[in-house]
């Protein structure tokens, strides 16, 4: 970047230098050559005045032919003139004009048609000529200026030019690498701060400050991204750590019910206890990894989202269905409230509600309420809730419920039950339909659990 922004520098100042350059010597060659044609014109018209008096005036043409001549003795540009007639026989004409130039040099045409001849000795002159009809004669005026003084003062203008765009040339090109590397400074900065940027240490910002603001963008974007790797990597690194303690509890459960089983033989009795003990270990590890899928799968998921325009009421009652067998038991009412028209995954959608109606009715004793209501949000969206009249979840809680394998069993009654993951499953599937899950709780009264799904026509547009 550096080599090809100074190469463009370079080129831009040296296409710049040359076209100022030669437009200003055409205007000073074309100015000099105009000076020099109407002097001559000027000259041949009053030569012309002269030859078309009747009777010639031979003295006045002799006179201008010779005050000419002493006016230009002593210039470093000499002017000529010679009066031919018909015959081409010269009537007057400048001392020492014959030597220099001859009448055969000049242009056959008329004084608007001058052109540039080289003497012998390198002078160069500029001729012009003009026929002028008089009263029974015609007579052929020739004037020439000498334009070496010009053309020495061209030639040392040219030789100026040059070496402005030679040095302009270089001079760009050391100041076009200066420039390009201070612009570019601040991108080496940012490159040597990303540098130091690894897994030990995600800490590290590239901060927006001291940038341009044409890179103060990219150094805030820069930023955030590192803040939503930093807050992955984190979450990554704890969900293995919890993902081991998980595993680790049932495997070390079913080696030690192993080794105690046959330490000593055992009655068949016994090894069917052990057996049942230790599939229902599996089947805890069944529905762990199960739920671990699902949540890997959860981020690539939204194009598999199969969206369907569902009655939610309906929806809430196949879901209190499933489950009043399991209230009645407990001796919980289990309740479906409200209308509302939602576009989500079906399968997806009824696992959520699920989850939420299942945790309700685990923390909801004997003679409470759980309510499964469904309602149309301002927006244009759609809120499904549960709520139940439980024992509730304290607030220091709330903001990491959702978080895979975080439990709060410690602060609820019922003992430790599932892993951890279901609230995280159906944060991951609220998410994956564009929405949020939102728990507000209260101990001792109750917790009210929300889905808030966006308006079809957003939630088309986005996955579109």
């Amino acid at each position: 970047m550096t080599t090809w922004l100074t190469v463009f520098y370079t080129v831009s100042v040296f296409v710049l230098l040359a076209l100022a350059s030669g437009l200003l010597y055409s205007r000073l060659e074309r100015n000099m050559r105009q000076q020099d044609e109407d002097f001559l014109s000027h000259k041949m018209q009053v030569l012309a005045a002269l030859l078309q008096k009747a009777p010639l005036d031979r003295a006045g043409v002799n006179q201008e032919v010779l005050e000419e001549a002493e006016i230009s003795g002593s210039s470093p540009s000499p002017f000529f003139l010679r009066v031919l007639d018909a015959a081409g026989r010269p009537l007057d004409e400048t001392p020492g004009m014959a030597a220099i130039i001859p009448a055969a040099a000049f242009p056959a045409g008329t004084s608007r048609d001058p052109r540039r001849w080289s003497a012998r000795g390198g002078s160069q002159f500029l001729l012009a000529a003009r026929s002028v009809h008089a009263t029974g004669a015609t007579w052929r005026v020739q004037a020439a200026v000498n334009v070496s003084a010009q053309e020495s003062l061209l030639a040392e203008y040219r030789r100026d030019i040059a070496v402005v765009l030679v040095g302009g040339l270089l001079v760009a090109g050391l100041l076009g690498a200066w420039i390009t590397r201070r612009g570019l400074r601040p991108i080496a900065a940012i490159t040597r701060a990303t540098e130091r940027i690894g897994a030990q240490h995600l800490e590290e910002r590239i901060h927006s400050g001291p940038w341009p603001a044409e890179l103060a963008a990219l150094a805030s974007a820069f930023d955030h991204m590192l803040d939503r790797l930093q807050e992955a990597f984190e979450r990554l690194s704890q969900f293995s750590a919890d993902l081991a303690h998980e595993l680790r509890t049932p495997i070390n459960n079913l080696v030690g019910e192993a080794q105690v089983a046959l330490a000593l033989p055992r009655s068949s009795a016994e090894y069917t206890r052990v057996l049942q003990s230790a599939l229902e270990e599996y089947q805890r590890l069944a529905r762990m990894i199960d739920s671990m899928l699902f949540l890997a799968q959860a981020d690539q998921a939204r194009a598999a989202l199969t969206l369907t325009r569902l009655d939610a009421r309906a929806e809430l009652k196949a879901v209190a269905d499933f489950y009043q067998p399991l209230a009645d038991e407990q001796g919980v009412t289990l309740v479906c409230e409200g209308e509302a028209t939602v576009l989500a995954d079906a399968l997806l959608l009824r696992r959520a509600l699920s989850n939420l109606t299942s945790n309700a009715l685990r923390y909801t004793r004997e003679g409470g309420r759980v309510t499964l209501r469904a309602e149309t949000s301002p927006q244009g969206g759609a809120t499904l809730s549960v709520r139940d009249s439980g024992i509730g979840i304290a607030a220091r809680h709330l903001p990491k419920l959702g978080d895979r394998f975080y439990r709060v069993e410690a602060a609820r009654e019922g003992g430790a039950h599932g892993a951890g993951l279901g609230l995280a499953i159906v944060k991951s599937i609220i998410a994956l339909h564009g929405g949020t899950l939102v728990i507000e709780s209260t101990p001792g009264e109750g917790t009210l659990a929300r889905l808030n799904f966006t308006s079809p026509a957003t939630l088309a547009h986005a996955t579109a």
